[in-house]
């Protein structure tokens, strides 16, 4: 039985949980082609958002033990999420320039945990 990691395929479920946590609530489309300046500033803000998403999930994997008790409560009651979906969502995210660039050290750690699995 082999113990190498899988290999990560492009366009797995774990980026697709990624992409949908980064992208949420950003639906918006453009009423009209003069709203093109419209358009740049949502871009703006979606990418900004997005940004704080991350960080935000980051921060609190970083310091989940300040919430104290078990880490699915908090990861419950700060998300509401289910822990699966915590972790499929933190997988993805970790695959980011963003991720990386908010905190290089968690990144890579978390990341190495990973690939020693």
């Amino acid at each position: 039985m082999p113990t190498d990691p899988r290999p990560r395929r492009e366009g797995s479920a774990d980026e697709a949980a990624a992409l949908a946590f980064a992208a949420a609530d950003s639906q918006t489309e453009p009423a009209s082609p003069g709203a093109a300046a419209v358009t740049d500033a949502s871009a703006h803000d979606l990418q900004a958002a997005r940004e704080a998403r991350i960080r935000r999930l980051l921060d609190f994997e970083a310091g989940w033990t300040s919430h104290g008790g078990a880490k699915a409560r908090a990861i419950r009651a700060e998300f509401g999420w289910t822990t699966t979906r915590y972790y499929q969502v933190l997988d993805g995210v970790l695959e980011t320039t963003e991720a990386l660039r908010h905190d290089p050290m968690l990144v890579r750690r978390l990341l190495s945990l990973r690939e020693g699995r």
